[in-house]
C-alpha cells in the first residue's frame, strides 16, 4: 500500500519504514503492518511537562470540580480543528464525544464557537469565504454579516453554550488568551441538558469565565505552579547530565582511538 501510494521504489519503502521504527515513530504488529510507535507516548509526556497551558489549567479544574458537578474540558485549538487536552470528570454520567486528543471542527460545539468568535475579523472574513457551506450548515449564518453578528453576540456575552455534538448534554465555554486578543483555547464545563435550566447555564457560564480568566491571567505572567516548575526543572538537570555522560563516553572513545 504504501509503494502505490507514494510511488516509491519496494527497497526506498522498506528503508524508511526501517528508520522510523528505529527511531520509535512506528512498530511493528506483524503480518507486515505498523502502528504508531512509543515516541508519540514520550513526546506526549514531554508536551504535559512542557506546555504552560498543561501546568496551570489542570489544578485550577481540579478546585472547580464541585461548584461544577458535571465534566470539565480544557481544549486547544490549531488550523479548523479543536481537540481536549485535558478533562476532570466528576458525574460519571456524562460521556463527552469531546475526549482528549480527538479533535473536532472549529464550526461545532461550544468549545469550538467560543474559540471561532474570539479570533481577528480578517480571520473570520477568510473563514466565511473558503468554508461559508460548512458555517452554514452549523448555523452560524448565511451570509458574511450574518455569521459576523453571531460571532460578536457570543464574544460579547463572553461564554458560548451548545448541545450539538451531544444531544443529552449541554456545554458551557469561555476563551483563553495568551496575549492581548490573542485566543489559544477554551474552557468548557459539561452537564446533563435534563438537569439543567436558564439559571443553571448562565451559573456554568460565570464559573466557565471565572476559571478561563484566571488562566489567562497566570499565562499572561508566566505563573506556574512550583510542583511543575520543579518537574521540569530536574527534567532539565538530567538533560545536562545525560550530556555530560555521552561527551566523556565520546571522549573516552577518542582517547581509546
Amino acid at each position: 500500500m504504501l509503494i502505490e501510494h507514494q510511488g516509491l521504489g519496494r527497497a526506498t519503502v522498506y528503508r524508511y519504514l526501517r528508520a522510523l521504527s528505529d527511531s520509535g515513530f512506528l512498530a511493528p504488529v506483524g503480518g507486515g503492518g505498523y502502528a504508531l510507535g512509543p515516541r508519540f507516548i514520550e513526546m506526549d509526556r514531554q508536551i504535559r511537562l512542557a506546555d504552560p497551558l498543561l501546568q496551570i489549567a489542570p489544578p485550577l479544574m481540579e478546585t472547580m470540580r464541585d461548584q461544577v458537578a458535571g465534566s470539565q474540558l480544557l481544549c486547544r485549538y490549531y488550523g479548523l480543528r479543536v481537540l481536549c487536552i485535558h478533562q476532570e470528570q466528576t458525574d460519571a454520567r456524562i460521556h463527552s464525544a469531546f475526549q482528549r486528543g480527538k479533535p473536532f471542527p472549529l464550526f461545532k460545539g461550544s468549545p469550538s464557537r467560543i474559540i471561532l468568535a474570539n479570533l481577528p475579523q480578517p480571520r473570520l472574513q477568510k473563514l466565511f469565504l473558503f468554508h461559508s457551506d460548512e458555517i452554514k450548515a452549523a448555523r452560524l449564518g448565511d451570509s458574511w454579516v450574518e455569521f459576523r453578528d453571531q460571532m460578536r453576540a457570543i464574544r460579547k456575552t463572553g461564554y458560548s453554550v451548545a448541545s450539538d455534538l451531544d444531544k443529552t448534554l449541554v456545554g458551557v465555554s469561555a476563551p483563553i488568551f495568551v496575549g492581548p486578543d490573542e485566543v489559544t483555547g477554551s474552557l468548557c464545563l459539561v452537564r446533563l441538558l435534563a438537569e439543567c435550566d436558564n439559571k443553571d447555564i448562565e451559573h456554568l457560564g460565570e464559573l466557565a469565565m471565572e476559571g478561563a480568566n484566571e488562566i489567562t491571567s497566570r499565562l499572561k505572567t508566566g505563573r506556574v505552579p512550583v510542583a511543575e516548575t520543579a518537574t521540569i526543572t530536574e527534567q532539565k538537570e538530567r538533560s545536562k547530565r545525560r550530556r555530560r555522560q555521552a561527551d566523556a563516553a565520546t571522549d573516552r572513545q577518542r582517547e581509546r582511538a
